[in-house]
């Protein structure tokens, strides 16, 4: 039997194919004790010298292509924090200390618990106007968003403005905001570790808010912010209370715009549901 070597070219292909799964975590042949290993006080991370750029006549021959050579990133003192547990401590205790929508924007952007994270292109936050009496929050980015980084630009969005003009709301009367500012990868879910770390952000993001009446959009979000897994179809058009940091907020599940461009018999569903909004905001 022959045994072809993977040049560098079909080496960096997996690798990025590997990447676009999810995968960001190898495991050696050795047994760890992780629960050990969690328990210790992170270590800071040391800083590296910069690189040295080689002289072109003495650097080895590589066959990798040029787009796929990437420069190693500068490794992050948070970066520690790769175990479930630790990512969820973490995540509760930057939550926790924002006291203002620009500040957890901050503690977002810098938290190192999601997995997806270094594989989106861009960190997107919100859209519209924070302190509105609705908010509506998607659960990620779009394609869209997450190529040029404006939140809530995509076709998708067109479809929700429309759907908030029909209850006499705008982006200046309406705020729209993500659970994860990250997209992930590709048709990739979230696993419930990734979720589990970003639900501390998204509930301070709505305690912060403060709206009269959340509307949660699509399934992915109505479950992570209503901690259930019932069908969120048979939430669709019936108010449930959150409890956000003493305050009682009235939240609708609705189909996402993404799902109604793709399933319009699910309009209806929507349709009634921002009825329902629209008659409790008056």
């Amino acid at each position: 039997m022959t045994v072809v070597s993977p040049n560098a070219a079909d080496l960096a292909a997996l690798l990025q194919w590997y990447g676009a799964c999810g995968v960001d975590l190898a495991l050696d042949d050795a047994p760890h004790d992780r629960f050990k290993e969690s328990a210790r006080a992170p270590q800071a991370v040391p800083a590296l010298a910069p690189p040295q750029e080689a002289d072109p006549v003495d650097a080895p021959h590589c066959d990798m292509p040029a787009a796929a050579r990437v420069a190693p990133a500068a490794p992050s003192r948070a970066a520690a924090s790769i175990f479930p547990e630790e990512a969820l401590r973490a995540a509760q205790e930057a939550a926790a200390g924002a006291q203002t929508l620009d500040e957890l924007r901050v503690r977002l952007e810098a938290f190192a618990g999601c997995g997806f994270k270094a594989l989106a292109q861009h960190f997107v936050f919100a859209s519209g106007a924070p302190g509105a009496r609705v908010m509506a929050l998607d659960f990620a980015p779009g394609e869209s968003e997450d190529r040029s980084g404006v939140a809530f630009s995509g076709p998708e969005a067109t479809l929700l403005d429309k759907m908030l003009a029909a209850i006499g709301r705008d982006r200046s009367s309406a705020y729209l905001a993500y659970f994860s500012p990250w997209r992930p990868p590709g048709y990739k879910t979230a696993t419930p570790h990734e979720i589990a770390a970003l639900a501390p952000f998204a509930r301070r993001h709505v305690a912060l808010a403060k709206p009269d009446v959340l509307l949660l959009l699509g399934d992915a979000t109505a479950r992570a912010m209503l901690a259930t897994n019932e069908a969120p179809s048979r939430l669709y058009g019936k108010w449930q209370k959150i409890e956000l940091d003493g305050a009682r907020i009235a939240a609708m599940a609705l189909p996402a715009p993404a799902m109604l461009r793709s399933a319009p018999s699910m309009k209806r569903n929507a349709w009634a549901a921002l009825r329902a909004a629209a008659k409790r905001l008056g």
